[in-house]
């Protein structure tokens, strides 16, 4: 089978180590579309089987986090589990920490942190920071859709924040309590939306490697794109579409990534604009469309 995995990843492991497990239990192809830290939990969403061929779709989706922060804090990681560069007082209230919130909702400049896996020349910037070398990291642009302070008891705090794809969540915390000249952690880490898919969906690692019939998590690839939308062809524009030419479309189809069906067969993802579908990556099952 082909599809989606939606793991709830525990704390304390990489996920790089999840990935491997699953391709172990599952004795198939196996790849993650967005790495958590060690320190984080929640959705670890991973492509089985051929559909880690759509991996660029589900990477590049919003996403959401509960964040649990310790102002009066920096260190090198920007969370709990590094080394303690300086500790300050706090003389801030909940409420300046609220209007300091308001400051990072839409799109802003943000460094990666030193301990990420972020390339600096090739190499990746964690590795040069564990060999004591600082890495030179360039702002990148990201937006923020959303961000609310869950509860505050100076000096912790929980917000919650959706952001797009690439939003180093330590670093927008570490952010918040430079504006703040208090300093700011991140204690502990939730991932709980990808996209359309939310933490309630997700199985808990453990439970899915005690399981003895794994595979009944897996959603079939064509179901977990169904947040994109659909296009069915019939059989002399889908014959063009498999040889990798555009067809001309009809309808109000909105623009972008779409799912294409040929006789209700899915055979990939393509992109429509201005009534043009261009197939961009092609699942041809067996047999289809031989004659």
């Amino acid at each position: 089978m082909d599809g989606v995995l939606i793991i709830d990843k525990p704390k304390g492991i990489t996920s790089t180590r999840v990935v491997e497990k699953v391709r172990r239990k599952l004795k198939a192809k196996v790849g993650h579309t967005g790495t958590l830290d060690p320190i984080a939990t929640g959705i670890l969403l991973l492509t089985v089987g051929r559909a880690t061929r759509f991996s660029w779709i589900f990477t590049g989706l919003e996403k959401g986090y509960r964040v649990h922060g310790v102002l009066g804090l920096i260190t090198d990681t920007y969370d709990l589990e590094g080394e303690v560069l300086e500790k300050r007082e706090v003389r801030v209230s909940c409420e300046d920490l609220e209007g300091v919130l308001k400051r990072f909702c839409g799109e802003i400049e943000q460094v990666p942190p030193p301990y990420s896996a972020k390339k600096v020349g090739g190499k990746r910037a964690y590795r040069l920071a564990r060999k004591g070398v600082k890495p030179q990291l360039k702002p990148v642009r990201v937006k923020i859709y959303r961000i609310e302070l869950s509860w505050c008891r100076i000096p912790e705090f929980e917000i919650y924040t959706e952001v797009s794809s690439g939003t180093y969540v330590r670093s927008l915390v570490n952010d918040i309590g430079k504006e703040l000249s208090s300093g700011a952690v991140v204690k502990d880490l939730t991932r709980e939306r990808v996209g359309p898919f939310t933490l309630r969906e997700a199985v808990p690692l453990e439970e899915f490697l005690d399981s003895e019939d794994p595979w009944r998590f897996v959603i079939p690839i064509d179901r977990s794109l169904s947040f994109l939308p659909k296009v069915s062809l019939d059989f002399f524009k889908g014959r063009k579409v498999l040889n990798g030419n555009p067809v001309l479309v009809e309808g109000d189809l909105q623009e972008g990534y779409v799912r294409i069906y040929i006789d209700e067969t899915f055979v990939g993802v393509g992109v429509h604009r201005s009534g043009v579908l261009k197939p961009e990556r092609l699942l041809i099952p067996e047999g289809l469309l031989q004659s």
